[in-house]
């Protein structure tokens, strides 16, 4: 490689691995239950960028200066708006942001995937322990979020109209939604974990911060979650197992669908080559995103197995 070329590799990784960062946070935001103001949703992403830099980086005065700004002005919207909807996603932030940190400072051998996952958890596992010592935390929580659901959905349908089919789709939408938003939080939560880790990254000096997409994948023993969740929906233990194991199988088939997309950005980057088709392959997911799903989720489950890229040497990227 001669220097300009690797002059030149720097900034294309640095750019596409911005890219990568910027097309994260496009999936992560729809995940967020509707909320009044962007500030909240954005609060889920930046207030885990905040903790983060000053957990591990509060020496390196730009990662100080950075981390500060962020938790303040985030947290400022609290102060502004004491209401309970605006404190919750910023107290989620703050959350998602401590798990992290915990996982990252006991496994700073192990990957993003399982670190992010990890922090998931032990702000879910918080939540939970609230909602045993005070139930009406949690009451309150899921009456407020459902009621915002209701509240979105219910102008989704007054701008259909009258148009019965598609109202029959956005009912059945609500329903689905309602009952398993803890697993789409989940899963926007780990996706701004991603995000944290990219942003400390980047103010390290490391140019590909991010991995590219067609290289994730996660153990193979994460399956038999998907299975708990399938046995929650179908034993006669009550409406709390089967919004249980909805809320499983729902968070399990994101991240199996996440790992198809990667198998699918793999073919489009290995088998088609020119970037007019790549861009035509994007477009065309993206307009028939229902197949694309589908497809994903389906080819994903099948990675497990077959482990479809292991052929052509397409390794795990676990940074």
């Amino acid at each position: 490689m001669t220097a300009v070329d690797g002059e030149g590799a720097a900034p294309n990784h640095r750019r596409l691995s911005f890219w990568r960062a910027v097309a994260l946070a496009c999936a992560v935001v729809p995940l967020l239950p509707p909320s009044p103001t962007a500030m909240d949703r954005l609060a889920v992403v930046g207030i885990p960028v905040g903790v983060y830099l000053l957990a591990f980086q509060w020496r390196r005065p730009m990662s100080l200066a950075l981390g500060v700004a962020a938790i303040v002005a985030l947290l400022a919207g609290t102060v502004a708006d004491p209401s309970a909807g605006a404190a919750q996603w910023r107290a989620w932030g703050l959350l998602i942001g401590g798990g992290f940190v915990v996982a990252t400072a006991l496994g700073r051998d192990q990957g993003l995937f399982i670190r992010a996952l990890v922090g998931v958890v032990i702000a879910a596992a918080v939540v939970a322990v609230a909602g045993v010592v005070r139930p009406e935390i949690l009451t309150n929580l899921d009456g407020r979020i459902i009621s915002q659901y209701n509240q979105f959905f219910f102008l989704v349908e007054f701008g259909l109209g009258e148009v019965e089919s598609a109202q029959g789709v956005v009912a059945a939408m609500r329903t689905v939604t309602v009952a398993v938003y803890p697993a789409l939080v989940g899963l926007a939560s780990m996706g701004a974990l991603c995000i944290a880790s990219y942003v400390a990254t980047r103010m390290e000096g490391v140019e590909a911060a991010l991995a590219p997409l067609r290289g994730f994948r996660f153990g193979d023993h994460f399956a038999w979650w998907m299975v708990v969740g399938l046995v929650l929906l179908v034993v006669p233990a009550g409406g709390w197992a089967m919004r249980l194991g909805g809320n499983i199988v729902m968070f399990m088939g994101g991240l199996y669908a996440f790992r198809g997309l990667a198998v699918l950005a793999w073919l489009g980057t290995t088998v088609v080559t020119s970037g007019w088709w790549i861009a035509v392959w994007m477009v065309a997911a993206i307009l028939f995103y229902p197949v694309t799903l589908g497809t994903a989720l389906v080819m994903g489950l099948t990675d497990t197995w077959l482990d479809l890229r292991s052929g052509l040497g397409v390794e795990a990227d676990t940074k």
